[in-house]
């Protein structure tokens, strides 16, 4: 399957990518010996680009320059009110021109996921004012001529889950004129095993209907973790890469390398930190090793 669209790999190929924290992405770096990520997940709040973003840029360069970034736009600014709105008022704009400076100076390929995991209730967003806030954001980097970045429209379908109806999340769309790719961001097993969850699929089929690629923005073994080993590995890794190779519009993934009680304060989600269960870890750059799934190697490849 091939769209055409912006950085999209070739037909069943995939791009590999993962983070989401220096510290523990150069761990993983290291884990899965020659077939290092191509993809580096960065984050950054809309209201402090200016202050943090350009570290980060340093960050990646420091460990590969030829690594694609993958920036999570936060957009969940509550303390100052509807953020979105806000965005569309133009007030973050001055954050939004340092972002663009510090992608086009990148040069390389950026995937930019704005607002992602826009479906989550705690976010709070209304439609009509995320895709408003989105399509300033676009505009602007239209205006400003900033070539290597796509847009990546991502979702977290376990929010839906409950509904069991992909309309909610197709409120949100911003039209295909300002996506690129389709994002979704997988944790929970029963989101993907077997391909039994019904908002996850359609959602993966409206992806393929608006023939945009797909990324799993987010991933990572939630409540299973790699410390069970080879019990770990079937009951969370083996479905979760079987669900990518039976979906042909996914184009890449991101793993977030981390143990969630001690990287973050999610302590129920365990540990997945790949490099810290060796049968795990053997497992994994077995996997690594398809030639279906494109390295950092790729990178000089893309075109823009």
């Amino acid at each position: 399957m091939y769209f055409g669209k912006k950085f999209e790999p070739p037909s069943e190929k995939v791009i590999h990518g993962a983070g989401q924290s220096p510290e523990q992405f150069k761990r993983y770096w290291d884990a899965v010996e020659k077939y290092k990520p191509a993809i580096y997940m960065v984050y950054n709040r809309i209201n402090n680009i200016k202050e943090k973003f350009s570290r980060k840029i340093k960050e990646a360069k420091k460990i590969s320059p030829a690594l694609i970034l993958q920036i999570g736009l936060n957009l969940n600014v509550k303390e100052f009110g509807d953020q979105c709105k806000q965005v569309q008022k133009g007030k973050y704009d001055e954050e939004i021109f340092e972002l663009i400076k510090n992608i086009k100076g990148y040069k390389k390929p950026v995937f930019l996921r704005i607002g992602y995991e826009f479906n989550n209730p705690s976010h709070d967003y209304s439609p009509d004012n995320f895709i408003s806030a989105w399509k300033h954001i676009v505009n602007l980097f239209k205006k400003q001529k900033c070539e290597n970045v796509a847009f990546v429209w991502c979702a977290c379908t376990a929010f839906d889950s409950r509904f069991k109806s992909v309309a909610r999340i197709m409120e949100y769309y911003p039209g295909d004129e300002y996506v690129d790719w389709f994002g979704n961001d997988l944790f929970g097993v029963k989101h993907f095993k077997d391909s039994q969850d019904v908002v996850t699929e359609a959602f993966t089929k409206e992806a393929e209907k608006h023939r945009k690629p797909l990324m799993i923005g987010e991933s990572s073994p939630a409540k299973v973790g790699v410390d069970k080993g080879k019990e770990s590995w079937n009951e969370w890794f083996n479905p979760y890469f079987k669900w990518i190779k039976d979906h042909p519009v996914v184009k890449a993934f991101c793993y977030i390398n981390w143990d969630w009680g001690k990287d973050w304060k999610q302590p129920e989600w365990l540990n997945g930190r790949i490099e810290e269960n060796e049968e795990v870890r053997k497992r994994y750059v077995k996997e690594l090793s398809n030639k279906k799934y494109l390295h950092l190697n790729y990178v000089g490849k893309l075109s823009k």
